[in-house]
């Protein structure tokens, strides 16, 4: 019998867990599969709490529509007649500069049209067209890139807020190759990004005669229910083959594969595969004496921290309607937030009627020591800082507060260069696979799309064995 592995419920583990049962169950191979959790549930920062009418995510909120892995993960466990698409309004959002809200332009006329960067900044963009290439084997940050090819102010106004809501980030640290690999990529297949997204823009009229913008690469989807709907069917399908409240706390080697190890009342486990889901920052200690130079690597991993805080208003108590996706919050502003979303515009019923919800996030690698502030501390900070960016006087019906020390990995310049080295020494350990946020795509999609190349790897490896 083939023994297989997964470390980590998250939505990465459960996903690579699925995907290898799928592929094994009709393969007639002999096989036991494990899912080991250290905590008491799954879905790892997905989750959300519900009550009195209000539905607040604790991490992400959705998935965009534009590539297929989740969309068909869905497909595969009978959720596509639940899943939820933002509303139309969620289309608008918004960048908090200069004391005031500008919504980010959609089209050439509407950038034109936008007091978001003055005309100098505008002219500069335009200056894109002849602007240095990047070198092939170079590695630039966020922030040198966007200053060469966009500009100053572009940079700081676009691109800053961008990293923000993505990465929770700073763009003076963070690798524009390993972030936004696709930006890479079109700089180098067209040598300009306006040049790409002219071409691109011509190919899509073509094969969509009047398609109009999306927003960010395609439509926002949940589940009514929650984004948790996708991790709990995923449990739910893996049934006793998932061990909650198992912290593995070393992994070894046998003559055959690898050895789990747990703490006091858990005997070890063995396997002939291992697959690490965990975060890179809770996955390094386990492999130290298994593999000191790949424990060594992964602990060169960043995280930046986030806190979430939750707040229920009655529109009736508002004096502006949000209608938007909400806002982000360029570092040059100064303010002690990143942005704030506006979920109850995103998704109906997100809230009870009459009433609005929004979460608002704290701290990044901008503020990290905010992020820890504790709980009534980051009420007050979301209340003030949406007083003087909303003007919201009213006191909140509805106050939650989610704390993550280690909310995304930041893919720091030498990034690739640690994957790498990664894949090197997982060649000599064959039989132990990594996978997860941390190494190859931060989204949800990435991480369903990395599930399959896992398993992939995972079964290959098996059958070959």
């Amino acid at each position: 019998m083939k023994t297989i592995s997964v470390v980590g419920a998250g939505i990465s583990g459960l996903a690579t867990a699925w995907q290898i049962d799928q592929r094994l169950r009709g393969s007639g191979m002999d096989y036991q599969l494990r899912v080991f959790e250290a905590g008491p549930g799954v879905g790892g920062k997905i989750g959300a709490a519900q009550r009195d009418g209000f539905l607040c995510e604790a991490g992400p909120n959705g998935f965009l529509d534009s590539k297929p892995s989740t969309l068909a993960l869905c497909e595969e466990l009978g959720l596509s007649d639940q899943l939820l698409r933002s509303e139309e309004a969620a289309r608008r959002r918004y960048i908090y500069s200069r004391g005031r809200l500008h919504e980010l332009p959609g089209t050439a006329m509407a950038f034109l049209r936008s007091g978001l960067l003055d005309p100098l900044g505008k002219l500069r963009i335009l200056g894109e067209l002849w602007a240095t290439p990047t070198a092939p084997d170079a590695d630039p940050t966020v922030a040198e890139f966007g200053r060469r090819r966009l500009g100053a102010q572009a940079a700081a106004r676009l691109l800053d807020p961008m990293v923000a809501g993505v990465f929770a980030g700073d763009p003076e640290r963070l690798s524009l190759t390993s972030c936004f690999p696709r930006i890479a990529e079109l700089e180098q297949n067209y040598r300009s990004l306006i040049r790409a997204m002219l071409a691109l823009q011509l190919q899509r009229r073509k094969h969509s005669p009047g398609a109009g913008p999306a927003g960010p690469g395609g439509t926002l989807t949940s589940f009514a229910g929650g984004l948790s709907v996708l991790p709990e069917t995923l449990a739910a399908r893996l049934g006793q083959q998932l061990v909650c409240n198992a912290a593995v706390q070393e992994v070894s080697r046998t003559p055959t594969g690898y050895q789990l190890n747990f703490g006091a009342g858990r005997p070890p486990h063995d396997c002939d595969v291992a697959v690490l889901a965990s975060q890179a920052c809770d996955t390094w200690q386990p492999l130290q004496a298994l593999d000191a130079e790949l424990s060594a690597i992964l602990q060169q991993f960043e995280y930046a921290p986030v806190a979430v805080v939750g707040l229920g208003f009655e529109q009736a108590r508002l004096n502006r309607q949000l209608d938007g996706f909400g806002f982000l919050v360029p570092g040059e502003e100064s303010r002690k937030i990143l942005g704030s979303l506006w979920t109850s515009s995103i998704f109906a019923h997100r809230s009870p009627p009459g009433s609005v919800l929004l979460r608002t996030l704290i701290g990044g690698a901008r503020a990290p020591a905010l992020a820890a502030l504790d709980e009534d501390q980051l009420v007050q900070l979301a209340r003030a800082e949406l007083s003087a960016v909303l003007g919201i006087e009213a006191p909140p019906v509805f106050i939650q507060v989610f704390k993550w020390p280690q909310a995304i990995c930041q893919y720091t310049p030498g990034h690739r260069d640690r994957l790498a080295a990664i894949e090197r020494r997982l060649a000599l350990l064959p039989g132990l696979f990594l996978t997860g946020n941390a190494y190859r795509g931060v989204a949800l999609n990435d991480c369903t799309q990395n599930a399959s190349v896992i398993a992939d790897q995972v079964t290959g490896f098996l059958h070959a064995n």
